[in-house]
């Protein structure tokens, strides 16, 4: 259970999202089985825009394979529900997924991570021709010991990539990121991220708050 500190944490991240935030991405990550070098895990998310009110919710089934030290393999199946009233627009979209993640520990509390992510996108009554590559570097360093409940700080950037003909179609940067030791089962990252997109010739930008919620079984 969580205590009422953490509850009052999440509502506080509410409602900054709220204030200052385009959108609010609500995450979470809970492994259920381990077998080294196996890890079966369930990924959930729910995406909100404030400004039209268009929703995301995702649920994807995930399996990892440690192939060494500094690398991680990956397999993923997800659903998504897409609902953009603006347009009168609701569809499911299923997306198996492929990744390669090198890691660096580049000192005993810092590391480098390197997600790449190949992504087969069907979306309900289209035909398949939004697949796209992900890939995303992240930094992160855990302290010594922790700050109160504050574990580690990370700062990270996607670029998403349309293999379609668009390129470079979607950039994610997060400057700044904070994890929480919620218990011993389980972390919330909280963090800021600018979303860059290029629907056609021009970026627009949104802002992100972030919530992620990694829980370990």
């Amino acid at each position: 259970m969580l205590s009422s500190r953490w509850i009052l944490l999440l509502l506080a991240v509410c409602a900054m999202a709220r204030l200052s935030a385009d959108e609010w991405w609500a995450w979470a990550t809970v492994d259920m089985w381990r077998s080294a070098p196996f890890t079966g895990s369930v990924f959930l998310g729910n995406r909100f825009d404030f400004e039209d009110g268009a929703v995301v919710q995702i649920v994807s089934p995930r399996l990892k394979y440690e192939v060494a030290s500094w690398l991680d393999t990956g397999l993923g199946l997800s659903l998504l529900n897409i609902d953009t009233p603006v347009a009168h627009d609701e569809h499911l979209q299923g997306r198996p997924e492929l990744e390669l993640n090198p890691k660096f520990r580049l000192t005993e509390h810092l590391r480098l991570d390197w997600r790449n992510r190949m992504e087969w996108r069907w979306n309900e009554g289209d035909a398949p021709t939004s697949h796209r590559s992900r890939h995303r570097l992240q930094l992160a360093y855990t302290f010594p010991s922790p700050l109160g409940p504050i574990t580690r700080v990370f700062a990270n950037n996607e670029w998403l990539i349309d293999l379609h003909g668009h390129g470079w179609s979607e950039n994610r940067l997060v400057p700044a990121g904070v994890t929480f030791r919620l218990s011993k089962q389980a972390d919330l990252d909280v963090f800021y991220l600018l979303l860059s997109t290029r629907p056609r010739d021009d970026w627009q930008a949104e802002s992100v708050i972030g919530t992620h919620l990694r829980c370990r079984f």
